[in-house]
């Protein structure tokens, strides 16, 4: 599955999780996704909700860059982020601390 539908499987089941809208609240980052072997998207979170857009968004708070396989692994949890980091086949730039907040909200959505 393409990084792109498991995310947005995951920005579906945020809005049917009431207790996230609480912590989303506040939180107005929008994320920048690369696959370098597909095309990009991003989560613009905003207003306790998340949304999901394909195409690039300038100014965004973070991007992150890998290849969909790696993105898509990350997203499942199948993959840790920070390892992937560690081991550079995941870049961030940016709002790297934001962008580990955004793999925290994606972790309890999965759970």
């Amino acid at each position: 599955m393409s990084s792109f539908n498991v995310v947005k499987e995951i920005v579906d089941m945020a809005g049917n999780i009431a207790a996230l809208k609480n912590e989303l609240a506040g939180f107005n980052k929008s994320f920048q996704i690369k696959p370098s072997d597909s095309s990009p998207y991003y989560v613009d979170i905003k207003e306790g909700k998340m949304n999901l857009k394909e195409g690039e968004l300038p100014g965004a708070s973070a991007t992150v860059s890998a290849t969909d396989q790696v993105l898509s692994d990350v997203f499942t949890g199948k993959t840790d982020a920070i390892k992937a980091f560690m081991q550079g086949q995941l870049k961030v730039s940016g709002d790297v601390f934001s962008a580990q907040k955004l793999t925290s909200i994606i972790s309890k959505i999965r759970k």
